[in-house]
């Protein structure tokens, strides 16, 4: 056959990639077809799927690539599809657009844990052994006017074979569009093609567009004597129905259930990924309206407390603060160089070593300290607590989740909530101390939720309309010290906490919290008075 000789014509490896992508990148799009459309029943319709799916990739690439472009293109799209292909196939993820900005914003730390030998197995085989060949293949020589020609009978080809497929199943495809829409989104590599576009445009729309400056009026309102210092703890892929604080038949709270703890039972988060939930937490912007394009060309509310006249201060040990904390003082703990628990992970609790310190120095002005964590964040989560919290045994030692049981999965999860738990009550002890000179206190609350093989679904990220409860459903404590517990109606801030809640309301609780007055602060959306 033409197609494995030693020479091609541009077209045809085009074609040859094509094929070779639709049928090794779309696993999981098949599995999950076929649990809606059986095979012994609709096998015409399943097979002309992937006919539906090559010819349109092919239609595109040959568009797409030409001479010079033609190599480079295909090699960038077996690699990434590769990668991709692995993570679909092993967790369920799905790389829409805000997947893939999370994907760019993830550190070399994350990334590591997410390199196994079962993903560069994957890699090798479905990206660079056929990148190679591309590469190595020679071309047919011939004149752009016959490249032309040919491209324009092969598209053609293609659209005929396209509209026949189509129109021969078009009951199958009108009701597939209809019903089955979020299929599409596991459509390896033409729906990461699509998110990539919609990506990009969300980057040039973000960088053309001015900062904007909200909240100018706001400032501080002084209703006692002593200064304000809350902690703000940003929760890692946290789980609200893992907490015993929530009913959880498991111990993972014991810290905390010591202590006078407001859990709102019924929060939910922004988004499903850390890129899109932190900064739409601080922003004015609900979750319906928020886009990176707004959101991160205006003022957030820790621009606007800072505005005010009190301390801010971002402590990260996460992968970053996402754009929020760019115009406020900010401090990275992820090494050993500012964080001294670090085994070889740095800890979360190394944020809390010399804060007391930073309080000291602020010479009694209201103060807001955010922690942003690593918490629970997977798959490694084996990795995200000292040995002496692995209390829930046997555990998941590996990040190839999908080769642990359920149980070795929830054990080895269940000691990050414990462990996250022992940090919350540091937290608590170091605003005690401070409880003479000041009014304190602590608001935690996860970023988003986390799968853990339900639905064979693993980790997070999943498009928000389609997200199941477990990615959505996030864990919010508040604790008050006895002077600020008599500012706020705690009873009513109790009964607040059984109401359905979101993040939403931080934007205008944090103001509430901090004593800051602005025309932007909305009370109905105060956790604290609503």
């Amino acid at each position: 056959m033409q197609l494995f000789s030693k020479k091609l014509s541009e077209v045809n490896l085009v074609l040859l990639v094509a094929a070779f992508l639709t049928l090794t990148g779309n696993f999981t799009f098949l599995e999950k077809t076929l649990q809606i459309y059986p095979l012994s029943e609709n096998w015409l319709f399943v097979g002309s799927l992937f006919l539906f799916l090559f010819t349109f990739l092919s239609a595109l690439l040959i568009v797409l690539c030409f001479r010079w472009s033609l190599k480079p293109i295909l090699i960038l799209l077996l690699l990434i599809s590769a990668v991709l292909t692995y993570s679909t196939n092993n967790f369920g993820v799905v790389f829409d657009h805000n997947m893939i900005t999370n994907t760019f914003e993830t550190d070399t730390s994350e990334f590591s844990d997410l390199v196994s030998i079962k993903s560069l197995i994957y890699f090798c085989l479905l990206g660079l052994i056929p990148s190679t060949y591309v590469w190595k293949i020679q071309l047919v020589k011939s004149s752009i006017k016959t490249q032309l020609w040919q491209r324009v009978k092969m598209l053609l080809a293609l659209i005929v074979v396209f509209v026949i497929v189509v129109l021969s199943f078009s009951k199958h495809y009108t009701s597939f569009a209809r019903e089955n829409r979020d299929l599409r989104l596991y459509i390896t590599p033409t729906y990461y093609l699509y998110s990539s576009v919609k990506f990009i445009n969300s980057q040039i729309e973000t960088s053309a567009k001015p900062f904007k400056e909200i909240g100018l009026d706001a400032k501080i309102n002084k209703k006692s004597d002593k200064r304000r210092l809350v902690i703000f703890v940003i929760g890692e892929t946290a789980r609200r129905d893992r907490m015993s604080i929530n009913g959880y038949d498991r111990k993972t709270n014991p810290y905390l259930e010591q202590e006078d703890i407001i859990s709102f039972k019924e929060m939910t988060s922004c988004g499903t990924d850390t890129a899109l939930s932190v900064p739409c937490m601080f922003s004015i912007l609900e979750r319906g309206n928020y886009s990176h394009a707004k959101g991160k060309n205006m003022s957030n509310v820790l621009d606007l407390i800072s505005q005010a006249g009190a301390s801010v201060i971002w402590l990260e040990n996460n992968s970053s603060s996402k754009s929020v904390a760019d115009r406020i003082e900010f401090k990275d703990y992820r090494s050993s160089e500012n964080n001294p628990i670090c085994n070889p992970e740095c800890r979360d609790e190394g944020m809390l070593i010399n804060l007391q310190n930073y309080i000291n120095e602020q010479n009694k002005r209201d103060t807001l300290i955010v922690l942003h964590t690593m918490g629970s964040h997977g798959p490694a989560y084996y990795k995200r607590y000292p040995e002496e919290f692995e209390v829930f045994k046997p555990i998941c030692k590996t990040n190839q989740l999908n080769e642990c049981s359920n149980a070795q999965i929830s054990n080895s999860y269940d000691n990050t909530i414990l462990y996250t738990d022992y940090f919350l009550s540091k937290v608590i002890e170091l605003l005690e101390s401070n409880s003479q000179e000041s009014d304190t206190a602590m608001f935690y609350v996860s970023d988003h939720g986390e799968s853990l093989g339900e639905g064979g679904l693993y980790l997070h990220g999943m498009p928000y309309f389609m997200a199941p409860n477990e990615q959505i459903d996030v864990p919010a404590f508040m604790w008050l010290d006895e002077s600020l517990s008599e500012v706020f109606n705690k009873e009513k801030l109790r009964k607040n906490a059984e109401l359905p809640q979101s993040h939403d309301s931080l934007f205008h609780t944090l103001l509430g919290l901090m004593d800051v007055e602005t025309k932007l602060y909305k009370k109905e959306m105060d956790l604290m008075t609503k």
